[in-house]
C-alpha cells in the first residue's frame, strides 16, 4: 500500500474555469455594445437578453469546476508540476478555427465549409474519404435547409 494520500487538485479542470470564466465575463460585457431595438420589434425581450443568460450560466457552471477542482490537500500543493507542452495540432487546428470566419466573409459559407470540413478531417488524420464525403455533404445540406429553406435566412 501506498503511503501517499490520493490528489484531489484538478490543475486542467481549474484552468479551463478560469478560462471560460475570463471568456464568459468578456463576452458579457461586449453584449453592453449592442443596440437596443424598440419593444415591439424585440418579442418580449432585447437581443441582449440571451446571450446574457447564456454567459451568466457558463460563469456559473465555470465556478462550479473550479471549486471543484480546488480541493487541495498538503500534498497537493507539494505536487504541483509544470504541465505538458502543448501538441501542435491544436495551434494547428486554432489556426483553422480563426481562417474559418474570414474565408466566410470572402468566400461565403458554402465553400467555406467544403474547404474547412475536409482540411480540419485531414489534420486529425481521418481518412476515410467516402465516409468523409457523405458526412460533408449531409452536414452541409442540414446547414442549408436548416437557415435558407426552414427559417429562411440568407447565407452570406
Amino acid at each position: 500500500m501506498s503511503d501517499t494520500p490520493k490528489s484531489s487538485f484538478d490543475r486542467t479542470a481549474l484552468i479551463e474555469s478560469l478560462v471560460v470564466m475570463a471568456l464568459a465575463a468578456v463576452l458579457y460585457g461586449v453584449t453592453y455594445t449592442f443596440e437596443k431595438v424598440p419593444p415591439f420589434l424585440a418579442q418580449g425581450i432585447q437581443p441582449t437578453v440571451f446571450p446574457r443568460v447564456i454567459l451568466i450560466l457558463m460563469f456559473g457552471l465555470a465556478v462550479i469546476q473550479a471549486v471543484k477542482a480546488l480541493r487541495l490537500t498538503p500534498a497537493d500543493l507539494a505536487a504541483l508540476k509544470p504541465p505538458n507542452s502543448v501538441p501542435p495540432i491544436v495551434f494547428l487546428t486554432a489556426a483553422l478555427l480563426i481562417a474559418l470566419p474570414i474565408l466566410m466573409s470572402l468566400i461565403g459559407t458554402f465553400p467555406t465549409l467544403v474547404i474547412f470540413m475536409p482540411a480540419l478531417a485531414f489534420l486529425w488524420g481521418e481518412r476515410r474519404w467516402i465516409l468523409m464525403a457523405l458526412s460533408f455533404a449531409g452536414f452541409i445540406g442540414f446547414v442549408y435547409a436548416l437557415f435558407r429553406l426552414t427559417m429562411n435566412v440568407p447565407l452570406p
